[in-house]
């Protein structure tokens, strides 16, 4: 009986690490490809997006990722120029999802066919959520209130200058940079308080930093969502693109990470996240640094 004993606890023991060792779910992470079919731009490689994308898919295949989760940017100028980079998420494994999400540079074409952006890229909405095993994945739209994006959202100019003119001075005062509004704000309330309640962790996906603060890149009003955010005890992280060089800050309970963007240099840049019980690893390619990520106080 005592031997019995033993080996039921050696095998628990043994499944108890193994599941450590293997991650819950395996997500590929792309961010500003930019692509255009037109001459460099000092680090910028806008040409060079469409063999670096297709070297990402290549990756994300090889290690079995469960989804791919675009951060926006897909393009930097041009409507034909979707017509050349999106059907390289064709050759993505069977069974392997795409989620796509809006970035400044995805408006960049000509306003007559902005009412096709949503079905180009497959989107549900706007902004929109899924599950996978247990988790709850927010994706939000931070092209919501803009000036280049208004012609799609169709604000009130009094609406997008609200946002825009209350933070002048602010490092993230320019115009390529946007707000998410009040209407999107209740619902990520509404989502954070409903994953709760089915006791999911969460990981929010957008376009546009919140951290650090006074960062150029930064939502124009990243103090109201880092609120929201920080508020709810389940957000475990946020992944952003937009700035290029990528980065990483954990504050409140949250992981804020940036992810490189693909277009600078020759070489690529992109990621796969892997989420554990305790713990995030960001495995880096090209530009993307590696980050090992640890509770480190964090509510999840």
């Amino acid at each position: 009986m005592k031997h019995l004993y033993l080996v039921l606890i050696t095998i628990l023991f043994i499944q108890s690490s193994y599941s450590q060792s293997e991650p819950i779910l395996k997500i590929g992470l792309v961010a500003d490809p930019q692509y255009a079919d037109k001459p460099n731009n000092g680090i910028r490689h806008y040409k060079e997006s469409l063999w670096k994308l297709k070297q990402a898919i290549d990756t994300f295949n090889c290690y079995q990722v469960d989804f791919v989760q675009n951060l926006g940017d897909i393009i930097d100028t041009e409507w034909r120029s979707f017509d050349s980079i999106i059907p390289l998420y064709d050759n993505l494994n069977p069974g392997i999802e795409n989620y796509h999400l809006l970035g400044n540079h995805d408006f960049s074409v000509d306003s007559s066919e902005l009412p096709n952006l949503l079905e180009t890229l497959a989107m549900p909405h706007y902004y929109y959520s899924y599950e996978k095993k247990g988790w709850r994945f927010i994706v939000l739209d931070a092209t919501d209130h803009s000036y280049f994006s208004n012609s799609l959202h169709n604000y009130t100019i009094k609406q997008v200058n609200f946002y825009f003119n209350r933070i002048k001075g602010k490092a993230n005062n320019h115009s390529w940079n946007s707000a998410i509004g009040e209407k999107q704000q209740n619902w990520l309330k509404k989502e954070l308080e409903r994953a709760k309640f089915l006791n999911q962790d969460v990981i929010i996906f957008s376009h546009m930093p919140l951290r650090p603060l006074e960062n150029p890149h930064n939502l124009w009003n990243d103090f109201e969502i880092i609120k929201i955010i920080e508020n709810s005890s389940n957000v475990v992280a946020y992944i952003n693109g937009h700035n290029h060089k990528g980065g990483y800050v954990y504050k409140n309970g949250t992981h804020y990470i940036t992810i490189s963007g693909m277009v600078d240099s020759m070489v690529s840049s992109y990621a796969i996240l892997e989420l554990f019980n305790r713990r995030l690893i960001v495995k880096g390619y090209g530009n993307q640094k590696d980050i090992m990520i640890t509770p480190a106080g964090a509510n999840w």
